[in-house]
């Protein structure tokens, strides 16, 4: 046993360029398993227990009008309701001080903050609002400077109030201040009502003992209906791009599928990691075998059978999973550590400490240990199988393969660039490996880069071809449409202005019953013709001068109402009654994916608003983000001095199409980081490979070296050899990957348009071809430098001595 232990000792210690890379490489593969085990624990874990902690509401309604505690408490009688709150919500403006702009912000109150039943809010510091008081959401400190004892000035319906920053507040159904852009404010109901003139409920929360989807849909309508007996319009009021906006699962946070869909995303490419990961190590141990078969002869010839060589070199292989083990567990638990708190920022929770899942260890333990194995079965039982005749007849420096024999041919090429094709593909096996981790590096990053490209088309360029507007803004009232057009000609830099109107209304097929079901549709009344908007058709045509009841629908509205061209729809007002629109076109419109067109004149005599409407798009001169957001803030002072006061929330979320196309980038930045993270360690693998191809060459043709060394070969010949094959397999796994990332792209930006509930146009550009190729490059010379560097330090005494 002592020379087995020598023999695998000098195997590890006196190969510790070879032992690093076999280590690192697993590490990498168990390292990213791991990491996204351990965040997906962490986040899931800590994501229900805020969910289920907050009560969510089971049923969600807006009410219009608001009800007051007589209607609310009428509610309660409706067999199977559980109990049943009230909430009062509106959209205000604020600001620190008089030398700034206003920002939008959202005002919330509750009847009594003590006794809270559903959609539970936590006081985290301070007090709960009061008179003259009110609280802040939390991380609202580091994204608007907002402090406690701080005075904050609101304006509502031009009136201007000032109140004190007395508390802060987490709550969790609302994003993190620093990734909406928005701040929220609450208020005693008391103080709601002296703010606003409201006290009645706008939002209703009710719930049952259990939940059942269908039986609460079932409730949802009941509680309808008895609203609409009293003429209160009612909604679902949860932001979401399918299913009931009305619902919500208390037993599962309402973002846990998308996060999933994420890390489903995340682990096929930490598995491709592992996959690439155990067929290096299989290349590597492959080579070593190749190397030792004269020692496996000797070893054979003075009676080792073929249980002991196998107990050598598996028992190599364990001590390689053994240290990969000990640097992949702390480095995961680091990485996941990181990785999950950026994610909880999402969510406005707090950084989570240090973990070690016990489940990413004994996935690790298998992957480090028993996956190497695996990998290395095939070139040690055929290790274990050679006789000793095959084992110590070597030939040194054989004959010539056909590649060598085809290349010897060739003239007009330099002998170094001869010899560097040829031991490039010397050993095919060991080449199409490498090849295979290289390329899907590439593939993985030009991928990635397919997915921003497409993004930052469909929400860049794609929307300012629809939305050829910078500004868009919205009155609290209807205004007359000729009134306003006058005004904002008038102010500077204003090139065109269009009144468009704006509403919301339950889309069903006509001749159907009406549903609580019924999916809202965001109406646009377009004034024809139209120079603000560039319609994305699909199907059938746009509207026309002269059209009256014709609509445009969005195709994902179309495919959930389930409406095509030449339908006939329903679309519901509420109080204003319902109305009939044929639908001529299908569009495409990657913003407000429910939107519907109509001619504005029909829209506003069915709405009963001839001649006013509320939404005013303007196009200006200056088209970049910080004289869009100047045009912004001083239009929205001009009609102020004008008496026409402009809405705290702009139709799209944002008052310019630069800040809109930000906030959605901003949104797909998240996804994008991580998966960029993924393919760096997909790189490191590849770079890994590269270099342990390059060091086994070396490895292999000492004595070659020692004979070009023998016939006057320099070291910067020598280095140039293995640098150029460097760049040879970097180089053809590039133009390898290269047509594979479109096809790569595509499926990804589906995969990520599914998850995000959007439609992502794919738009293929070569950068990401481009900057693989610096990269590749980069990486094949920074790989190929120290096994150069050792073949140059390789003397010809050496060289020639060894075996």
């Amino acid at each position: 046993m002592g020379v087995i232990k020598h023999k695998i000792w000098n195997d590890i210690w006196h190969n510790k360029g070879r032992t690093a890379q076999v280590v690192l490489i697993i590490a990498m593969g168990a390292f990213a398993i791991g990491m996204i085990i351990t965040t997906s624990e962490v986040v899931r874990v800590r994501l229900a227990e805020v969910w289920q902690a907050a009560a969510p509401a089971m049923i969600n309604l807006s009410a219009d009008p608001p009800i007051d505690d007589e209607q609310l408490t009428a509610l309660k009688s409706i067999p199977g309701i559980q109990a049943v709150e009230g909430r009062l919500s509106t959209n205000i403006e604020w600001r620190l001080s008089p030398d700034q702009p206003w920002s939008p912000a959202n005002l919330i109150a509750r009847a009594d903050y003590n006794d809270q039943t559903y959609a539970k809010l936590t006081l985290l510091d301070g007090h709960w609002p009061s008179r003259k008081r009110v609280a802040v959401e939390k991380g609202s400190d580091s994204a608007f400077n907002l402090q406690r004892g701080q005075p904050v000035t609101f304006r509502i319906d031009d009136h201007e109030y000032t109140l004190q920053v007395g508390g802060v507040i987490f709550n969790p159904f609302v994003n993190a201040p620093s990734f909406s852009g928005e701040a929220q404010f609450y208020v005693s109901r008391d103080e709601f009502a002296n703010l606003t003139g409201e006290e009645n409920f706008n939002q209703i929360l009710a719930g049952a003992p259990v939940y059942d989807e269908i039986a609460i849909k079932a409730l949802a309508d009941r509680v309808q209906r008895q609203l609409e007996k009293l003429d209160v319009d009612t909604g679902g009021i949860i932001p979401t791009d399918s299913g009931d906006s009305r619902l919500y699962d208390p037993n599962q946070h309402a973002d846990q599928n998308s996060v999933d869909a994420v890390f489903l995303i995340l682990g096929v490419m930490g598995g491709l990691a592992l996959v690439l990961g155990l067929l290096l190590v299989y290349n590597t141990i492959t080579a070593v075998v190749g190397q030792q078969v004269t020692q496996i002869g000797v070893m054979k010839a003075i009676g080792a059978g073929a249980g002991r060589i196998l107990l050598i070199y598996f028992s190599g292989v364990l001590i390689y999973g053994g240290l990969a083990l000990l640097v992949t567990i702390p480095l995961s638990a680091l990485g996941s550590q990181q990785l999950s708190n950026f994610l909880l920022s999402v969510f406005n929770l707090d950084p989570h400490p240090l973990t070690l899942s016990s489940t990413a260890v004994l996935v690790q333990t298998a992957i480090a240990l028993l996956a190497p194995l695996l990998a290395a079965l095939v070139p040690v039982f055929a290790g274990a199988r050679i006789t000793v005749r095959e084992a110590i007849s070597t030939y040194g420096l054989g004959g010539g393969s056909g590649l060598e024999r085809l290349l010897a041919r060739v003239q007009r090429i330099s002998r170094l660039v001869l010899l560097t094709l040829n031991n490039t593909f010397r050993n095919r096996g060991r080449v199409t490996i490498t090849q295979l981790a290289l390329v899907v590096s590439g593939l993985m990053f030009m991928m990635i880069m397919a997915v921003q490209d497409s993004v930052a088309y469909t929400f860049g360029d794609l929307i300012f071809s629809i939305l050829k507007f910078n500004v868009s803004l919205q009155f609290e009232e209807p205004e007359r449409m000729q009134e306003v057009e006058r005004l904002t000609l008038a102010y500077p830099g204003v090139k065109n202005v269009e009144m468009w109107g704006l509403a919301e209304a339950k889309i069903r097929p006509a001749g159907q019953r009406e549903s609580n079901t019924d999916k809202t549709a965001t109406l646009f009344g377009v004034p024809l013709p139209t120079q603000l908007y560039g319609p994305q058709l699909r199907v059938g045509r746009w509207l026309q001068p002269g059209d009256t009841n014709a609509v445009v629908l969005n195709q994902k509205l179309a495919e959930e109402a389930g409406v095509g061209l030449g339908d006939w729809v329903t679309f519901d007002h509420g109080s204003q009654g319902e109305s009939k629109w044929l639908v001529v076109g299908l569009l495409f419109d990657p913003v407000i994916s429910n939107s519907a067109h109509v001619p504005r004149e029909a829209m506003l005599r069915e709405t009963k608003s001839v001649n006013k409407t509320s939404t005013v798009w303007i196009q200006t001169e200056r088209t970049d983000a910080a004289g869009e957001a100047a045009m912004a803030a001083g239009l929205r002072a001009y009609y102020d001095s004008h008496e026409l006061p402009v809405n705290p929330r702009s139709p799209f979320g944002e008052d310019t199409s630069n800040q809109l196309t930000e906030r959605v980038l901003n949104s797909f930045g998240i996804i994008i980081k991580m998966l960029a993270a993924m393919a760096v360690i997909i790189a490191l693998v590849g770079s890994i490979a590269l270099s342990g191809v390059l060091s086994l060459s070396v490895r292999e043709r000492t004595r070659e070296i020692g004979v070009m060394r023998a016939i006057g070969a320099s070291s910067r010949s020598i280095a140039r050899l293995f640098i150029g094959e460097g760049l040879i397999l970097g180089l053809l796994s590039w133009l390898i990957a290269l047509p594979l990332s479109l096809p790569a792209g595509y499926l990804m930006t589906q995969a990520i348009s599914s998850v995000f509930g959007v439609e992502i146009i794919f738009h293929y550009t070569p950068m990401g071809a481009v900057y693989w190729l610096a990269i590749i490059t980069g990486l094949a010379i920074a790989a190929s430098w120290l096994p150069a560097y050792g073949a140059t330090r390789v003397s010809v005494r050496e060289s020639l001595a060894y075996q």
